[in-house]
């Protein structure tokens, strides 16, 4: 305390001499000097306050994003999961496949040609296919076909159709590839 007291002496000597109106101005101009330093410091704190309230607001929308992401990164990842599990159990015998389908149909294949095995985008991935050609068809049971031959176990899907009306019968000439697909071994 005696140190404070040295160190604010001189100024203390200083404001006993002066006046009285002088010692209001200069106690008027302290307490405007001090009243403006607490504004610098109550607005500073507010302004950092501010940004720590807008940088925890910008990470909470980054977490909630993240966290989206990381939610849609884990369905995509069950959904190629269950299409490589699809893949890998599908063992479907196309030709076989394809005549115990248009049997139940009430259908008939007079053209069947298998085409080759290949691979499919980086080569993980095998395709097989038949080529067939029905004359006379209704579009009724074309159809059924179809969808059971897409609705059947493992991946077997219809990649190409093309049908041509007969005019002189309410049947169809149609032309489809049937392909399956599975995982390389």
């Amino acid at each position: 305390m005696a140190r404070i007291s040295e160190v604010f002496a001189p100024v203390t000597t200083w404001f006993e001499r002066l006046s009285d109106r002088e010692r209001r101005m200069v106690s008027i101009a302290g307490g405007a000097l001090l009243t403006f330093l607490l504004f610098v410091v109550v607005v500073s704190f507010a302004n950092s306050a501010s940004g720590y309230r807008k940088r925890t607001q910008d990470k909470l929308a980054k977490l909630q994003e993240v966290q989206a992401l990381a939610a849609s990164y884990r369905e995509a990842q069950a959904s190629r999961q269950s299409v490589e599990q699809q893949l890998t159990s599908s063992n479907v015998q196309l030709i076989s496949y394809i005549e115990d389908k248009a049997t139940a149909a009430g259908l008939q294949v007079p053209n069947m040609s298998p085409k080759g095995d290949m691979g499919v985008g980086d080569g993980k991935i095998i395709e097989s296919s038949v080529e067939l050609t029905f004359t006379d068809v209704d579009l009724r049971k074309l159809t059924d076909f179809l969808r059971t031959v897409e609705g059947g176990p493992g991946v077997v899907k219809v990649k190409y159709l093309r049908i041509e009306p007969r005019t002189s019968s309410d049947t169809l000439t149609a032309w489809t590839t049937v392909a399956t697909y599975r995982m390389k071994q």
